[in-house]
């Protein structure tokens, strides 16, 4: 029984031994990874080239067509989703330091799978080339799944940096092919840049918190000088309930074209906000020989039909439901393909009012005075559009107001000094702007009025007046349009 029983145990152990010898030796082979998917073969291009091919178009890529870029705005902060920015270096503008930039569109999230810093190469078959609902130019309908749509190349031996630019410059416009506003989709650095007074202190958007979904908004910020651009923010990015602080400093991020130039925030880290707050005024400090010319409305967020929003300027209703809006004008051409450039200044009207009086106030920033006397030299050039015999636009000054209330009586009515305010209708697309220092028409140069403010404080506004409707006399749709202002003392 004995010997039984060792018997039954030497040939379990043996058996065990064999069997894990097999094991062992199974274990040791070397395991072989799957050999990566080598990218597409076909034809090249750059981006510099898909923006020179596109005349108006949509292109269709039905062929292997291989673009090779670098990633410099992914989904990760949630800002952007099913959409990240690239670049190469095939560029045609010193400005831009011939980078070319472009938005790619995809079916599907690519949160993970793409992030900033990575070098990839698009099979652009299956893709199209066409224009974004705000009139960007877009790679569109990209797969990320598709075996062979993206291929990962490594990350990119520079990490991707910014070009710093101004809100002037983001406005850039060149009309050829390949053209257009050539800093859209490019990576950017904003400095010396604040949020406007309005929006200090407000979140970057609305978070989500349901049940309620979450709010994309537009932000503001302005440089220095005035000059503003719009900011949007989705409801879904990760900083979107972030509160704006009442500072200035850096923003990078990407520049965009939704109708005109927008700023679209690439990261939280991207906020680098810590130097005082300025708040924006203007420095009167030229001679008669050279004076200071504000073009305060050129480089501002005004959209047609929609409320004036420029830094440092105060839009008010002190009567009526209406304030000073965006117009639109000129007739872009765009026989290469590119956007409209369209012309945008503030505007006012009582166009389809159901106020019985509507009195629109549209205030400057505080106007620093170095003057030894109170005599400041003033002209600014105005257009109309439908207008009447009755003047409906005034000018006044104030050493009073305290930016914030409005009261009538502590301004001063300055609009006999400008007898050119226009009351004639401009025709055609393009309005045609005179100033108001003189009566006689077609004036396009300055001579600016010596105007007397009185009062002891060291600053003092300008306001321009829109009245109508009293007694429903002149409810017609008159629409004044306001162009450059010129101040020195």
């Amino acid at each position: 029984m004995i010997k039984k029983t060792t018997y039954h145990f030497v040939l379990v152990l043996t058996l065990n031994l064999m069997l894990g010898g097999i094991f062992l030796m199974s274990s040791c082979k070397k395991y072989t990874e799957p050999s990566p998917v080598p990218p597409p073969v076909g034809p090249t291009v750059t981006i510099q080239q898909l923006r020179a091919m596109y005349m108006g178009m949509n292109i269709s890529f039905n062929t292997n067509t291989i673009l090779n870029a670098v990633v410099t705005c992914d989904e990760s902060s949630g800002n952007l989703y099913k959409q990240v920015y690239i670049r190469d270096n095939s560029g045609a503008y010193s400005a831009t330091h011939n980078y070319g930039a472009i938005s790619v569109k995809f079916l599907q999230s690519t949160q993970g799978f793409l992030i900033t810093g990575d070098s990839i190469a698009i099979n652009l078959n299956g893709c199209t080339l066409d224009k974004s609902g705000g009139g960007s130019l877009q790679i569109d309908s990209v797969v990320a799944t598709k075996q062979g749509q993206i291929t990962h190349l490594g990350l990119a031996k520079v990490v991707p940096q910014p070009i710093v630019a101004s809100i002037a410059q983001i406005d850039t416009f060149v009309n050829q092919a390949g053209g257009g506003f050539i800093y859209d989709g490019q990576l950017v650095q904003l400095n010396n840049v604040e949020f406007i007074p309005s929006n200090v202190g407000t979140t970057y958007a609305v978070p989500q918190a349901p049940p309620a979904p979450p709010q994309s908004i537009n932000k503001y910020i302005n440089d220095f000088a005035g000059n503003t651009l719009v900011a949007y923010n989705s409801g879904y990015a990760n900083f979107a309930g972030q509160t704006i602080p009442a500072a200035s400093g850096t923003l990078t991020g990407v520049a965009n074209l939704y109708t005109t130039m927008q700023f679209l925030i690439r990261s939280y880290a991207d906020v680098q906000l810590s130097n005082p707050y300025q708040s924006i005024m203007y420095d009167v400090i030229g001679p008669a020989a050279a004076p200071t010319i504000f073009p305060p409305f050129m480089y501002q967020p005004l959209a047609k039909n929609q409320s004036a929003v420029m830094a440092g300027w105060t839009n008010l209703a002190y009567q009526g439901s209406i304030l000073w809006q965006g117009a639109q004008t000129g007739s872009p051409n765009t026989s290469n393909g590119n956007p409209p450039y369209w012309i945008y200044h503030p505007s006012s009207s009582n166009y389809q009012t159901s106020d019985q009086v509507n009195d629109m106030w549209l205030i400057s920033p505080p106007i620093k005075d170095y003057g030894a006397t109170p005599t400041k030299y003033i002209d600014f050039s105005t257009a109309v559009l439908y207008g009447t015999p009755k003047c409906l636009l005034s000018v006044w000054v104030s050493r009073s107001f305290d930016g914030v209330h409005l009261i009538p009586s502590q301004w001063t009515n300055i609009s006999a000094f400008f007898p050119g305010i226009s009351t004639t209708s401009s025709s055609g697309a393009t309005p045609s702007f005179k100033y108001a220092h003189s009566a006689i028409s077609q004036v396009y140069t300055p001579v600016p009025i010596p105007i007397t403010i009185s009062g002891s404080s060291p600053t003092f506004y300008l306001a321009f007046r829109y009245r109508s409707n009293v007694n429903y006399s002149d409810s017609t749709g008159s629409t004044y349009l306001l162009g450059a202002l010129t101040l020195h003392n």
